[in-house]
């Protein structure tokens, strides 16, 4: 079952097992059924096609259908979950998708309706769509324009400015620059500027903002308060609609509102932060994502009118158990923005406590002689990294209800750690935070594959943002694609673990396990070899992407993606034309690093 004995999952046991994927045409033996017409950007399942081909198969394997399902019966519940043999944990979507756009098309009489990198407009104003990016749409209404411009938009890389925007623990770009032209051109109203984004908000934990650049050098933070009621009188006489803002989050489109252009835009993904202008009169800030978290500014704390911050990052227990085990349990990290500002009266802070970090023991506030409940502060500001401190011999603790409240007179980031061994709270909270901080994107899983032998074949397996599926050098080497993901969260920076199970068994040295790094909008790409374990059987099997070696602690895992492949048929290798012998050698020798698999050692 595993792929770790002689045993495997053949052709007919993975039918029985279910598959909720919409297939390309023909995969695995059967018909697809009609495809969703959701306008989700992740085109999940049609479950009406699910049912109805669930019910061919069923009648295709009708004989052996008792015998598989004792075998499955006397799976274990986790083990199953583990190596993600069950259909509710396929991730496979159709190959063949058509993109949802935000909004409705609007042609110009005089122009076509897409754009590449800029478009003409005049005082009667217009609408176009990006023809490059999926969700792009530029608006500019009528009368806004004072003589004919060429708007110019397209998304670049961040490290081909000289100064990217700078970022703080947590924080990272929902996508890539966005620059805009003419740089500093004035309108007469409001234009708009919408952006497709991969950004992993998590419900209400994460938010979007917006930074400008004039010059690609400085940054700031861009705010322009329009109402959507305005927005749409605004739009009144052309043939446009505006999304509402659920559908917005749901499409993730960043949409941006302005009277003028700067020279670069950057949307920004960070954990959410409550603002508040706040005077001398003082007043309180509350999370809205923690609900038990605030900040009380007393009368006098403030001596002028400053725009203040609170943020509350949930700890999952899961991340920690982990990372952890029972050794520390955490509240959420709370930090109060801008950092490292001196008040003239001290603060209130109230952060919920964390859960006891062992059976029967409890958090040394009552009754225990040695208290087990740290507080620790960080003041670092800006993009230096968090250094943490065990600040509880120095600030009282106050218990009110399930909560702790304390007084700060500087603003900086807290965090309540629950851990019987003291000196090593520090050590262990640096641990957690560094995976709590990985900033989480929304991604694709896309597997191509070459076969030129009967029993072994080559894969490319790709984590991709916003990459172009057709990839220059798979077209190049005649590779087909053979699967492909919904979109999945993964986090910037983190390893993915890869194995490959049912009638493939990848080609590996031993002691060793496949493994690719993830960055947003980086390629990143993995090549490795497969060979066919029974020749006789259907070359099929199933790739599964980990978050944790399956040797790390020798627990059972949840995998990140599942991705049900079959092998395309063996195509003999032929001599390329003499135009392209020269495109091919620049190819290789630019991607010659692709030749050994990436593996790593345990």
């Amino acid at each position: 079952m595993t792929g770790d004995t002689d045993k495997y999952l053949a052709p007919q046991d993975l039918r029985e097992l279910g598959d909720d994927s919409l297939p390309q045409e023909g995969y695995m033996g059967f018909s697809v059924g009609a495809r969703s017409q959701s306008s989700d950007r992740s085109n999940t399942l049609n479950r009406s096609s699910f049912t109805r081909d669930s019910m061919m198969i069923e009648e295709m394997l009708a004989p052996n259908k008792e015998m598989h399902l004792a075998v499955a019966k006397d799976c274990d519940n986790d083990s199953l979950r583990r190596y993600s043999w069950t259909a509710d944990a396929l991730d496979n979507v159709n190959l063949v998708s058509s993109p949802v756009h935000s909004g409705f098309a609007s042609p110009l009489p005089q122009y076509d309706s897409r754009f590449l990198v800029s478009f003409m407009v005049d005082a009667r104003g217009g609408s176009m769509r990006g023809s490059r990016h999926n969700g792009m749409r530029i608006i500019i209404p009528p009368r806004k324009c004072t003589a004919p411009t060429r708007i110019t938009c397209r998304l670049v890389k961040r490290h081909k400015l000289a100064s990217p925007p700078p970022m703080v623990e947590g924080e990272g770009l929902a996508s890539r620059l966005v620059e805009v032209g003419p740089a500093g051109a004035q309108f007469l109203g409001p234009v708009i500027v919408e952006i497709p984004h991969f950004g992993s908000m998590r419900g209400q934990e994460r938010e979007l903002i917006l930074l400008r650049s004039e010059n690609g050098e400085s940054w700031k933070e861009h705010m322009y308060d329009y109402k959507a009621d305005n927005l749409n009188t605004l739009l009144s006489g052309m043939d446009e609609e505006l999304d509402s803002a659920e559908e917005l989050e749901r499409k993730r489109i960043c949409r941006i509102i302005t009277k003028d252009f700067p020279q670069y835009f950057a949307v920004v993904s960070r954990i959410r932060q409550e603002t508040n202008h706040m005077g001398p009169e003082g007043g309180t800030l509350c999370s809205r994502s923690v609900p038990l978290v605030q900040a009380s500014f007393p009368e006098g704390a403030l001596t002028k009118k400053i725009k203040v911050g609170l943020q509350a990052q949930p700890v999952p227990d899961d991340n920690v158990k982990k990372i952890l085990g029972n050794r520390a349990t955490f509240s959420p990290i709370v930090t109060v923005e801008p950092r490292r500002r001196k008040f003239h009266k001290p603060i209130t802070m109230t952060i919920p406590i964390p859960p006891l970090s062992g059976e029967g023991l409890t958090n040394g506030y009552k009754g225990d002689c040695t208290p087990c409940l740290r507080l620790l502060c960080s003041i670092t500001g800006g993009t230096s990294p968090a250094q943490w401190e065990d600040i509880t011999g120095t600030t009282p603790l106050t218990f009110v209800n399930d909560c702790v409240s304390f007084t700060t007179n500087v603003s900086a980031r807290f965090w309540l750690a629950d851990c019987h061994q003291i000196p090593e709270t520090v050590g262990l909270a640096m641990q957690l935070y560094r995976d709590l901080i990985c900033v989480p994107y929304m991604a694709k899983f896309v597997v191509f594959a070459k076969t030129n032998d009967p029993v072994e074949s080559r894969l490319r397996c790709f984590c991709m943002t916003d990459d172009k599926v057709d990839k220059t050098l798979e077209q190049q080497e005649n590779f087909e694609e053979v699967a492909r993901s919904k979109d999945i969260e993964v986090l910037e920076g983190r390893p993915i673990y890869v194995d490959c199970y049912g009638n493939l068994a990848p080609l590996t040295k031993g002691g060793q396990q496949l493994v690719l790094n993830f960055y947003a909008f980086k390629e990143n790409r993995l090549p490795l070899c497969v060979k066919v374990r029974d020749p006789s059987q259907e070359p099929c099997g199933r790739l599964t992407f980990l978050k944790e070696s399956k040797t790390m602690n020798g627990l059972p895992q949840t995998a990140v993606c599942n991705l049900n492949i079959t092998l395309p048929a063996v195509k003999k290798t032929e001599k390329p034309e003499r135009r392209h012998t020269f495109a091919s050698l620049a190819l290789r020798k630019r991607y010659s690093y692709l030749a050994e698999p990436a593996l790593s050692e345990f």
